[in-house]
């Protein structure tokens, strides 16, 4: 990818964190919508159980080989209202949801590109995804660090097998995440 392409990337997930109320700073232009979306995640987050065992159950309840983009997003704000505060991971969990995918598909229809919005109810296999990113990084000689970890993470959280290292690392990334 060009430093154009690179830019314009930037700039989408730059665009996607303001729309989204992510990012630290917010336009005028998505005031309305951060302030909706900052009343609805805490009236949920009030009623919603927090903390490593409720971060747990919620990996739990969405099995990432068979997730659709609509689920991601679902389970990125239930992560957020149990208190869940790994933000890379999170990001690079929404990367592959529907909002962020549909930001994606709206910016290339405004660059005048042709493109049909795919179906978000479908489900994808995030961990070959993530896998597959990672290959095409190495071929490009770009970085994998972050997908890497990302996969890492992931595959943790996700066996069934390492149940309570889940539980730790859930733990730990909470405490880490306050750190900084």
């Amino acid at each position: 990818m060009n430093v154009q392409g690179n830019s314009a990337f930037a700039q989408s997930i730059a665009n996607y964190t303001r729309v989204s109320g992510t990012a630290g700073v917010r336009s005028s232009d998505f005031a309305k919508a951060a302030e909706e979306a900052s009343g609805s995640a805490a009236a949920s987050s009030a009623a919603s159980p927090r903390g490593p065992d409720a971060i747990a159950d919620i990996f739990a309840r969405y099995d990432m080989a068979n997730i659709s983009p609509r689920e991601i997003d679902a389970m990125a704000r239930d992560l957020r209202d149990a208190g869940f505060e790994d933000h890379d991971f999170l990001l690079q969990l929404e990367i592959h949801g529907e909002t962020f995918q549909s930001h994606l598909v709206d910016c290339l229809r405004e660059a005048g590109m042709d493109v049909r919005a795919p179906d978000f109810t479908q489900p994808m296999d995030v961990f070959s995804t993530t896998r597959a990113q990672i290959s095409y990084s190495r071929l490009a000689g770009q970085p994998t660090a972050w997908l890497e970890s990302f996969l890492a993470k992931l595959e943790t959280y996700q066996s069934p097998v390492h149940a309570d290292a889940a539980r730790g690392a859930v733990a730990q990334s909470m405490v880490l995440g306050r750190a900084t």
